[in-house]
Formats: structure tokens, sequence, C-alpha cells
């Protein structure tokens, strides 16, 4: 449950995006209105609130995320027609953002089995081991140790084997 302010901060963030601008409508000091609406845009139930009533301006004014794009779009338009290139890179910044496509893409690589086997052994390490490998020291020991007493590039090369 929200209480009056919040609410009249969610009804202001709703119509014009600025939380700091809302939070001082909504009655909140004008001196901390940033940290304010910052803290207020973290809480939950806020934000649920918040999703309902644009959810709800939307379906009163007939609104989508085509018709948004397109009426940029057609601003785009306009401001190239208008020889503004600035206005039109606007317009294709605020898209990208629309659309998602503002955010860097997630690369995603898949290993083999010999990847996989190599990345076990390393998970396998003790940061000591990790850190002769990094500075390319190479310890040597007698020829009949046990497994565990084999040296890190011993044990590396012991996987393509």
């Amino acid at each position: 449950m929200l209480t009056a302010r919040q609410q009249k901060f969610v009804e202001a963030y709703a119509l014009d995006r600025n939380a700091a601008r809302a939070a001082r409508k909504a009655g909140y000091s004008a001196n901390g209105a940033k940290v304010t609406a910052c803290r207020l845009l973290t809480n939950p139930n806020l934000q649920a609130a918040l999703a309902a009533k644009e959810a709800e301006l939307a379906v009163r004014l007939e609104i989508d995320r085509e018709t948004v794009v397109g009426g940029i779009l057609q601003s785009i338009s306009a401001a190239v027609g208008q020889g503004n290139p600035g206005q039109a890179i606007r317009g294709w910044v605020e898209v990208a953002r629309i659309l998602g496509l503002d955010k860097p893409e997630a690369a995603r690589r898949v290993l083999s089995a010999e990847d996989a086997r190599l990345r076990a052994k390393f998970e396998g390490m003790t940061d000591e081991e990790l850190m002769a490998i990094a500075s390319g020291e190479v310890r040597k020991g007698p020829a009949n140790r046990h497994a565990a007493d084999v040296s890190l590039p011993e044990r590396i090369c012991s996987v393509s084997r």
C-alpha cells in the first residue's frame, strides 16, 4: 500500500518520467528530490503501482509500442526533411531504447569437450597454481611423485594427452 505522497509521485512520474520533478510535485523536499526519487523508484510496491498506472494510461490513450515507434519514425522523417540531423539522431536513439536495441548483446560461447576439461582443471587449481601459470613459473621435482605433487604446467600439459 502506498502513502498519499507516494501515490502522487506515481501519478506525476507516469506523466513525464522525470523522477526529481515528480518527487517535488508529490510534496517531497526540493533539496533532496533526486535522492528521494531514487529511493522511491526502488520501492517494489511503488514499482507495481507505477506499472499499473502506465498500463492504465496506455489503454486509456490507446497507445502501444507500435504506435509510439510509428510516431517517432514520422518525426525522424520530418527532421530529415527539415535538415535537422540532430533531431533525427535523437529520434533513432529513442526508437532503439524502446525496442531494447540500446543494450549490448550477450555473447555466449559453447565449450568443446576439451575446453570443458581445461576449464574444470583451472577451476580445481589453487590461487598459487594459477599465479604460477600467469608468471610462467615451472616447478621441477622428482620423477616418481604422486599426481598431487605434479607441477602446474605439467598438469596442464597432461590435459591435452
